[in-house]
């Protein structure tokens, strides 16, 4: 069963890292028939056309056929492609953008200050509170801190940080996925979520006064949702997987992207919320070990477009 999210007329899809699997997924869109008359692809031209008769294969050259009147030809790597996608999208009020998977490496050594694409989208497009969403058939999950080193973690992790992303969550949830009633779990930090403070105190000094502050802003303003925690996340995924949480706060990154990518990590999609416009990208890396042999997996790209179209799992 599927939900709509307000149309969306076109989208802008950018190439990532050309030296990973990005170039392949493009042609592979092209071939699924996923992009449509009005879309642009912004990518390195001579690039897809090498690819597609170095791979020789029938939907390779179906694929460049079918992108190649998109095409926004773009030189000089993926944060030339994704700073020109961004452009093409703020230049468009309406359009979507899918973004291929990036190497955070290579885009330093390009001259990219950010850590990801998400705190550059939030840059560009002027907003503070931002979140990424790591969305799936039966996972939802957002992490409160996204890009940083793990010990950093305990000095990022705020009640205000917290209450921020539940009320993205819990708006994405209620207004864009249409959940009545959407029970959000808000994790711990600490294993056990603290065992009662014998193995840490964040849950009672960060983590409970946020559900506190999200449940009397819920209330406020009226939004069918609940926040229940701190949860202890070796066991909040199983309850969200049996239909008891509709989705989780995660206090940092791979407390929530482990679980969610081994159940998710062919039919994940990343979006970003808070954003003026709809974002999306597929929830794997760059894949620079199997690119250009044609044996990518499409499947969370395609998901990434049917998601910024409208169409929700």
């Amino acid at each position: 069963m599927s939900t709509a999210l307000p149309a969306v007329p076109h989208l802008v899809v950018t190439q990532g890292d050309p030296e990973g699997i990005g170039p392949e997924l493009l042609l592979r869109l092209g071939d699924a028939g996923a992009l449509r008359t009005g879309d642009r692809v912004v990518a390195d031209r001579e690039r897809l056309v090498g690819l597609a008769r170095a791979l020789a294969t029938p939907w390779a050259t179906r694929g460049l056929e079918a992108i190649a009147p998109l095409v926004d030809d773009v030189r000089g790597g993926q944060v030339a492609a994704l700073v020109r996608g961004v452009d093409l999208v703020l230049e468009h009020p309406g359009a979507a953008l899918v973004t291929a998977p990036i190497d955070k490496a290579a885009c330093k050594a390009e001259g990219f200050v950010f850590p990801g694409h998400t705190e550059y989208l939030a840059h560009r497009a002027g907003v503070d509170d931002f979140a990424m969403l790591m969305i799936g058939p039966r996972l939802r999950v957002v992490p409160v801190t996204i890009h940083v080193p793990l010990r950093a973690v305990p000095e990022l992790l705020t009640p205000a940080a917290i209450v921020r992303c539940g009320k993205l969550l819990a708006r994405t949830l209620v207004h864009h996925l249409g959940l009545p009633g959407p029970r959000i779990g808000v994790l711990g930090l600490n294993p056990h979520a603290g065992e009662r403070g014998m193995l840490g105190d964040e849950e009672f000094r960060i983590v409970a006064p946020a559900i506190a502050e999200l449940t009397a802003w819920a209330a406020a303003e009226a939004l069918p949702c609940s926040f229940v925690g701190p949860l202890a996340a070796d066991t909040a995924f199983v309850t969200h997987l049996d239909g008891g949480l509709d989705g989780l706060l995660a206090m940092y990154h791979d407390q929530g992207l482990g679980p969610f990518k081994l159940l998710h990590m062919r039919d994940g999609v990343n979006m970003t919320l808070g954003l003026p416009f709809t974002r999306t990208s597929p929830d794997h890396g760059t894949a620079r070990d199997i690119a250009g042999r044609g044996v990518a997996d499409p499947s969370s790209m395609l998901a990434a477009v049917a998601l910024a179209r409208g169409h929700v799992p």
